[in-house]
């Protein structure tokens, strides 16, 4: 009953933080002009940039958890895919059964332990901690000490690394460079996409500026109160804005505004398609 209260209040705050968020974009004019340019005249290159990012979102993710329990059961990538994008939309629920529902699945559908499954959500969280320090890491080189060379060795290093060792063997940390290289993928798209929805709302992004908004938006869904960083990483972005002398709160807000609708455009179909699905061979599971 605890963790249902925590989760119930996390999804409360997350949503007040969203109206918050709304409110402010509401109280600017500037940056509602912006949004209304976005309507009324579409560019439809950056739009579809986000929208294949969001895809690579989908892939990426999916990716790293498939790394982490293919050996213990069977499961495709294109099904891990799918359930990852259907636990994604339930998670936006109070209760976030996403994550029990992907265990149960695995369980009963691909034969994987709920103690292994648990394990790989542990790792997953170490693989996307690491892999956000180490893009940040890349980020502050070309920042700070304007190592524009270096920062791009830095970033590189990790998928270069997993894709050179994937070719030499089996061993068991092989698994761990591969799930780093979903992840790595998963926050390129990322940095694709925040670059798309600023250059919408007329504000064109560094490269380490959009990577430097990707490390927060993976920072933010890590929070465990708040599925899919509901309401939090609004903030985040809108926030560190200032800090990083790029953009101001209210334009930062409406840019994750618009990535949240990109959310509803993307995922939550992809997640929805699947779902039937996921149904189907689970009632067939339990059956047998």
């Amino acid at each position: 009953m605890q963790k249902k209260a925590v989760r119930v209040c996390g999804f409360a705050i997350g949503c007040a933080l969203l109206v918050a968020a709304i409110l402010a974009i509401a109280r600017s004019a500037p940056t509602l002009n912006h949004v209304r340019e976005v309507i009324i005249r579409p560019n439809w290159a950056l739009i579809t940039l986000a929208i294949v990012a969001a895809l690579g979102n989908v892939v990426g993710s999916g990716g790293m958890f498939y790394a982490l329990v293919r050996r213990h059961g069977r499961i495709t990538l294109i099904e891990m895919q799918g359930l990852v994008a259907a636990s994604s939309v339930l998670n936006y629920l109070p209760l976030r059964p996403g994550l029990v529902g992907r265990i149960a699945y695995q369980q009963v559908v691909s034969g994987i332990p709920v103690r292994r499954s648990t394990l790989s959500i542990i790792e997953a969280a170490v693989v996307c901690g690491l892999s956000i320090v180490w893009m940040a890491l890349a980020v502050a080189l070309v920042h700070f000490a304007q190592a524009r060379v270096m920062g791009g060795i830095v970033a590189a290093l990790p998928i270069c690394s997993a894709l050179v060792f994937a070719a030499t063997g089996e061993a068991s940390w092989h698994v761990y460079l591969e799930a780093v290289f979903w992840r790595w993928i998963d926050l390129l798209a990322w940095s694709f996409r925040y670059a798309a929805v600023f250059a919408l709302l007329g504000l064109d992004l560094t490269p380490e500026r959009a990577a430097a908004a990707a490390c927060l938006a993976a920072a933010a869904n890590m929070v465990p109160i708040v599925g899919n960083g509901l309401g939090i990483r609004e903030w985040a972005i809108g926030l560190a804005g200032p800090a990083l002398a790029s953009w101001t709160t209210d334009i930062g807000l409406a840019a994750e505004l618009l990535n949240r609708v990109v959310d509803l455009v993307v995922v939550v179909p992809i997640g929805c398609a699947a779902m039937p699905k996921i149904a189907r061979r689970l009632r067939r599971a339990s059956a047998t």
